[in-house]
């Protein structure tokens, strides 16, 4: 008894200890992050790519890779019910996702004009809706959202965006969101959404690879593919044009400028390069991963976290590394001769070998940014509407919040054809 009551007194000085250590390591990082001294920066950059490729914890096989990685994403498999690369630990799996993804991305009869008319026919078609309802402003991220996953379901499963009911896309979109953001809080509670998986299989999606004869695909096989296209696109696509087009509008000429080509540029390396730095842009501040999660090793190294992370908003916007206007939207840092070897080094959206993001390969991430964002602020830009941002920030010039929680309450109004303004703006405050 005495000795289990001294093991009782011992466990709050134990756990006292190991978060004493964690915020020193933590503290550490940051100190390293915030170091103006270039050798101090360049090792922590270096750590943060190290974390990324998984380079921290010396040399390892794929499997262990794959296992580091599963681990972390535990949450989401639990969530979503998707078994591939971001959530398996077995070679088999792993292989076939990145051949199916491989075989998606890089399709040759893909249309860069059919997908922005597609992008712009939606974004009409929300307008339309709207003037029938009587209605003078629009839900902006629930819009977004929807155009994204309507797209994206085309350009990957050959799904006619008219075929599919809005209630169906904002159901779908609202669950992916909801999911995520419970698995986040309570991963070890992280159960499957009934509501999301009816209303995906609603949709009767079949099989679009070689040799699968059609064959209707199960919600998991769906979202197992869909997810790491959707939901690393759409809060990429919102936040960049919101930004290049309404909130920083000394960028609105040159980013118009830039994309005036779009889309027939797209799929021409020596013609879309000024409209990918839009992109690329796009990327840098808002990143589809703001951290990238590996669990260490078992047993752990000396000195290890249970878990680490590549902080890859910290590289995009280090001012250091950037400069003092890093929060600025200026897509002339990837002009040719202007970025610096640390910016290249810093600069990981598709984070890096050997797990680098299959989109990464043939530019398909950054012409799919690219033309959904050009496709919103040509329907929904300065010129015809403004953003109003509500309580979650945005308004009077502050920097744009990134949480997928705190978009909701924007929304991007107009006097759709010379109506009028009816919208009661209260407490709301203007786009700067």
């Amino acid at each position: 008894m005495l000795a289990l009551a001294g093991s009782v007194c011992l466990l709050p000085l134990l756990l006292f200890l190991f978060w004493e250590w964690r915020a020193w390591r933590v503290q550490g990082t940051r100190q390293r992050a915030g170091c103006a001294d270039g050798a101090g920066l360049q090792e922590w950059v270096r750590e943060q790519r190290n974390v990324a490729g998984f380079r921290f914890a010396g040399r390892l096989g794929l499997l262990e890779r794959l296992r580091l990685r599963a681990t972390e994403n535990g949450r989401l498999r639990a969530a979503f019910k998707i078994d591939n690369s971001l959530t398996t630990a077995s070679l088999s799996v792993h292989k076939d996702f990145l051949q199916k993804a491989s075989w998606l991305l890089r399709r040759e009869n893909r249309s860069w004009d059919e997908l922005y008319s597609m992008a712009q026919a939606f974004l009409k078609a929300e307008v339309e809706t709207a003037v029938k309802k009587g209605q003078h402003n629009l839900r902006l991220a629930e819009s977004v959202r929807c155009m994204v996953l309507a797209v994206v379901l085309f350009d990957s499963f050959g799904v006619n965006p008219a075929s599919i009911p809005r209630a169906d896309l904002v159901t779908i979109t609202n669950e992916i969101n909801k999911q995520w953001l419970r698995s986040k809080r309570q991963p070890t509670d992280a159960t499957s959404s009934q509501l999301l998986n009816s209303a995906i299989a609603s949709l009767n999606i079949t099989s679009p690879f070689p040799g699968a004869d059609h064959a209707v695909l199960s919600p998991a096989e769906i979202l197992g593919l869909l997810m790491p296209q959707y939901e690393t696109l759409w809060r990429v696509v919102l936040l960049t044009f919101l930004t290049a087009y309404h909130h920083q509008p000394d960028a609105h000429p040159d980013a118009a400028q830039r994309a005036a080509d779009v889309p027939a540029c797209l799929g021409d390396p020596n013609r879309e390069k000024e409209a990918l730095k839009l992109a690329k842009e796009g990327l840098r501040l808002y990143p589809s991963n703001k951290h990238l999660y590996r669990s260490s090793l078992n047993p752990t190294p000396p000195n290890t976290p249970p878990v680490v992370a590549a902080d890859i908003s910290a590289l995009h916007r280090h001012p250091y590394i950037w400069g003092g206007d890093a929060l600025a939207f200026r897509p002339s840092r990837f002009d040719k001769g202007v970025m610096t070897d640390l910016q290249r080094e810093a600069y990981i959206p598709f984070s890096v070998a050997p797990h680098k993001c299959p989109a990464a390969g043939n530019a398909f991430g950054e012409r799919m940014v690219a033309v959904l964002v050009v496709a919103l602020g040509r329907g929904w830009g300065p010129e015809r509407g403004r953003v109003v941002f509500g309580g979650g920030g945005g308004g009077g010039g502050e920097e744009l919040p990134t949480g997928r929680d705190e978009m909701e309450e924007w929304v991007w109004e107009s006097d759709f054809g010379g109506r009028g303004l009816l919208v009661d703006l209260g407490c709301l405050r203007l786009a700067g």
